[in-house]
């Protein structure tokens, strides 16, 4: 297993590979799922891009756990 440094995504470019909108991102950071919120500039801020993945993943195992482990829209 290789370890990746550590990066940090903008708040629209973690939004759009989470597919949710840029206010709903703040939401997630306000709420602890995400984050925590970094100043990388005056009137800047990004994400660590690893809580992204970890949320993206809590969300497909969430979706995952309520089929009963079957795939959604999955080829047969």
């Amino acid at each position: 297993m290789q370890a990746t440094a550590p990066a940090l995504e903008k708040v629209p470019v973690a939004a759009r590979r989470a597919a949710i909108s840029v206010s709903q991102i703040y939401r997630e950071i306000r709420n602890g799922k995400i984050g925590p919120l970094v100043k990388v500039g005056a009137r800047s801020s990004a994400v660590p891009a690893e809580s992204v993945d970890a949320w993206i993943a809590a969300r497909i195992a969430e979706a995952t756990n309520k089929n009963g482990g079957e795939k959604i829209g999955g080829a047969a």
